[in-house]
């Protein structure tokens, strides 16, 4: 995932004594200017912050910046470094903040998708179609886009740093575009989920294969309300070589005082070991691990998948390896 080392920190309003103006804007009242900024993406509400004292000091009384500028200010950071601050408004970003669900499942995201502005889950990230970036490239030859088509795709410019499963660095930035906005694209051009598949594999008849449909339909098809890490293995996704190029840890803050980073189980972190050293029987496999779902697949997703203050101890009630931890502890101090 992104690392920011240095993120900017906020400032407090200053010299609010000293005479400044916005010109024509001083004519609305505060509860406007707000509602404006508010909705006005990131790059352009900042150019009004620099456009006078008291522009920067209603910007400052802005809640939402002043949220994420508190807490997730890596965010803003990342979304400057790659181009994308004038996809997003502060209420985007403000309201990602104040939830805590995934955008594409049911489950605790702890990253946020940042050509999207979502919060997502590891899980998501790493097997949701729709939470990749791909070269415009390799956008074109996958939905059968023109170069005309492929222009009007917002471009996001990686960040150098580590990413992927196997933590490998990388000093090269790419420009990447999200398969997100590609679907959104294909949609609006053949109006139809299916008009959209069928088009695509029309125009690439060399690729009319089992797998690369379903792969097509596992992008254009809404699975909001199922759980990724348990739904049957895709075919044809291939190998994401920017996995974690577009997202960043990000907190939540679902009351005004508590902020939460998410929480991991040790459980399942036990449980894979055990299964990686061939130590748990095929009836405990069974019972954790789907039919048509790969093992190693589930069981790293759930090491992977964090979890609120308030839901991990509900998993840990179910959780087999943790259940197994607090056996041992019990008997070691008894």
């Amino acid at each position: 995932m992104i690392t920011i080392s240095d993120p900017p920190k906020l400032m407090k309003a200053t010299l609010q004594n000293r005479t400044s103006s916005l010109g024509i804007l001083d004519r609305l009242p505060a509860e406007l200017l707000h509602e404006v900024l508010r909705n006005l993406d990131v790059q352009s509400t900042i150019r009004f912050s620099r456009v006078s004292i008291q522009g920067k000091n209603i910007l400052y009384s802005l809640l939402a910046y002043r949220d994420v500028m508190s807490h997730a200010p890596h965010a803003l950071a990342a979304l400057s470094q790659m181009k994308l601050l004038h996809l997003h408004s502060a209420s985007e970003l403000h309201n990602a903040l104040r939830s805590e669900r995934c955008a594409t499942c049911p489950e605790y995201g702890v990253y946020l998708f940042l050509p999207t502005c979502e919060r997502c889950c590891w899980q998501c990230l790493r097997s949701n179609p729709t939470r990749r970036v791909v070269s415009r490239t390799a956008a074109a030859k996958t939905f059968a886009l023109s170069p005309k088509m492929v222009q009007q795709l917002p471009v996001m410019f990686s960040i150098p740093g580590t990413y992927g499963v196997a933590r490998k660095s990388t000093q090269k930035s790419y420009r990447l575009v999200s398969v997100s906005a590609v679907k959104e694209l294909v949609m609006s051009i053949y109006g139809s989920t299916g008009n959209a598949i069928e088009a695509i594999i029309r125009k690439t008849p060399n690729r009319q294969t089992v797998s690369t449909t379903r792969y097509l339909q596992a992008i254009f098809l809404d699975s909001t309300c199922l759980d990724s890490l348990m739904m049957p293995d895709q075919g044809n996704a291939g190998v994401d070589r920017y996995f974690g190029m577009a997202s960043i840890p990000f907190p939540s803050l679902t009351t005004p005082d508590i902020v939460e980073h998410g929480l991991w189980c040790k459980g399942c972190e036990w449980t894979y070991k055990q299964y990686k050293d061939r130590r748990l029987s095929a009836h405990v496999i069974a019972n954790m691990v789907p039919t048509d779902c790969d093992p190693d697949r589930v069981l790293f997703g759930m090491v992977r998948r964090a979890r609120s203050r308030i839901r991990l101890p509900v998993h840990i009630r179910h959780c087999y390896g943790a259940q197994q931890l607090l056996a041992d502890q019990e008997v070691q101090e008894g």
